[in-house]
């Protein structure tokens, strides 16, 4: 009992001392003096009492330097008796200018540090090039450029100790926007000497403003392993912050040249072409015909492209069919494309002209005006069998909808029937209601025969006997269309099993199974070597693959060969 107590007023003693200690020193230091412009170091504050997070404010030292977080770290020791507490401030600061700067007395608690002198080198510097751990180097294709220009800016990372982890924060630039092109590419360089490991990073920047912009500089936080500290268990490795910025760079944004009219399109290049679906030697009055647009633009964001509306003469029904617009990137470079679709009905047989379609652009290279056009097109059309030219103006639709290809058809192809059953003489009546009776005993046999069909299971695996434009709407059919042309590995697994699952009798969970059943084995297997092995290059043999699968459907269904399914890859 009296041991307890004992130990009782010795806790309480404790307690009693804490609750008296008071700050008394207050120590800062830098971990390296001099140091480089635009470059981090680290201020340390050190306060031998237990003090709050917000104890030390490091936003009084915004006027000279970019400050980074902060991390606080306490340690508490007894030694003979003697219990002592410790509060460590780590902050990054960065000096965006070389000069003499002065880190201010630092007051916590009444108690205040000696004030640090402070020397900032210019960068590339050789006095400080030993003591870098980190920098950033960036630069710009152009420092003129006009209107919506974009501007390529590369940041590339050097980094001198292994990295724990970090944040490259892009430039936050006023009035243009900006967004990352293509992956981080990593490599060594060596630098006056020392080896570092360079992280590079490519961002597009699109100005919509004219005038002078400063670009401000890419920024780097992170955290570093110590020289020497690393830890195979890396939660007990010595780590330090480091941050670093690049310079600032300055572009002047020309504006629009007054002389310029239309849309204004700065690009290095610009492509347009004209395809029509499907080609034959000549084409009917009345049959309506897919005529496609393509326009390419490089280093511009797809909502800089310009409408497509050409102008077609009369001797055409012209109906907006689709409008799609996808961009990508390839080495580096921002690739933006717009197809539009337009059906057409020639109206007049003989040698029809679509006029060239121009689009003016401007070079970005030359920094002149250019067009970008299409060929003239003739087609050849000749008129239906017992049809005239007033017969097909007639079966025009009323209505403006604009509807698809297929359905102009059929809605032309009805038009004509019912004009070419009321130039006929009236039928009499006892032929319509033999018509009727015969159409009443063929529905009932139809639907026995349906009914007897779906009772008994086809012995015999084939395709399901939908008609071409049934599968041609398929929702499968038409994800695996996309994906062949997209030369997409995964997307063209998924559809086509999916497709398989739908429209295949059977199971089908691979596409080992799926290539059995239609006989594409040897098509299938660079789809399957792109997707399982990592070594394997990108998958290009989409126009292949889809190829052979159609032309498997095709000899495998009747039904389907009259029909051909749409064109992936126009002839």
């Amino acid at each position: 009992m009296v041991k307890a107590v004992n130990l009782l007023v010795v806790l309480l003693m404790l307690f009693s001392m804490t609750a008296s200690a008071d700050v008394t020193e207050v120590t800062a230091t830098v971990d390296r003096n001099p140091v480089t412009a635009n470059e981090s170091f680290v201020l340390t504050v050190t306060v031998n009492d237990d003090v709050s997070n917000n104890a030390f404010e490091a936003s009084k030292l915004l006027q000279d330097f970019v400050v980074g977080r902060t991390s606080v770290s306490r340690q508490t020791s007894m030694i003979n008796g003697s219990l002592s507490k410790q509060t460590r401030f780590t902050t990054v600061l960065i000096p965006q200018s070389p000069g003499e700067y002065t880190i201010p007395e630092i007051t916590i608690k009444g108690v205040s540090s000696k004030p640090i002198n402070l020397q900032v080198l210019k960068q590339g510097t050789d006095s400080d090039t030993e003591q870098r751990i980190a920098f950033i180097e960036a630069q710009v294709d152009s420092t003129n450029v006009y209107f919506q220009q974009p501007i390529t800016y590369i940041a590339r990372l050097f980094l001198a100790a292994d990295l724990n982890k970090g944040n490259l924060v892009p430039p936050q630039v006023d009035n243009a926007d900006v967004q990352q092109i293509g992956r981080d590419e990593e490599s060594t360089q060596m630098v006056n000497g020392r080896r570092y490991k360079v992280y590079q990073r490519v961002y597009q920047i699109t100005p919509n403003k004219s005038g002078s912009i400063t670009i401000p500089g890419a920024r780097f936080d992170g955290e570093v392993f110590t020289q020497g500290q690393r830890s195979i268990f890396s939660s007990f490795s010595n780590t330090q912050p480091v941050s670093a910025i690049a310079e600032g760079i300055d572009v002047n944004v020309l504006p629009v040249p007054d002389s310029w009219t239309g849309h204004w399109l700065p690009s290095e290049l610009v492509s347009l072409s004209a395809s029509i679906s499907p080609e034959q030697d000549e084409y009917k009055a009345g049959e309506p015909i897919t005529l496609s647009y393509m326009l390419t633009a490089v280093g511009v964001k797809p909502e800089q492209l310009p409408e497509i509306a050409p102008d077609f003469p009369s001797s055409f029904r012209v109906y907006p069919d689709n409008d799609e617009t996808d961009s990508f990137t390839r080495n580096g470079v921002v690739i933006s494309q717009k197809t539009v679709s337009f059906a057409l009905v020639p109206e007049q047989a003989g040698d029809l002209v679509i006029p060239e379609f121009t689009l003016p652009w401007f070079n970005t290279k030359t920094q002149q005006r250019t067009i970008a056009k299409t060929d003239n097109m003739t087609l050849p059309v000749i008129m239906p069998a017992g049809m005239t030219q007033s017969d097909i103006a007639e079966a025009a639709p009323t209505d403006s909808r604009p509807d698809t290809a297929n359905e102009k058809a059929a809605n032309t192809s009805a038009k004509q029937d019912i004009n070419t059953v009321a130039s006929k003489p009236l039928v009499p009546v006892w032929v319509i209601i033999a018509l009727t009776a015969g159409l009443v005993i063929s529905l009932l046999l139809n639907l026995y025969l349906l009914i007897k069909r779906k009772s008994v299971k086809s012995q015999e695996k084939t395709v399901k006997p939908e008609s071409a434009d049934n599968l041609n709407r398929s929702r499968s059919w038409q994800d695996f269309q996309k994906a062949c042309k997209n030369n997409d590995a995964k997307a063209a697994q998924e559809s086509l099993i999916n497709w398989a699952k739908t429209h295949l009798d059977g199971s089908f969970n691979s596409l080992a199974e799926v290539a059995k059943r239609l006989n594409i084995e040897e098509e299938i297997k660079p789809l399957q070597a792109s997707l399982y092995n990592a070594s394997s290059s990108k998958w290009t043999e989409g126009k292949t693959l889809y190829q052979k699968v159609r032309k498997q459907i095709g000899s495998m269904n009747v039904k389907q060969q009259s029909s051909t399914l749409p064109q992936l890859y126009p002839s």
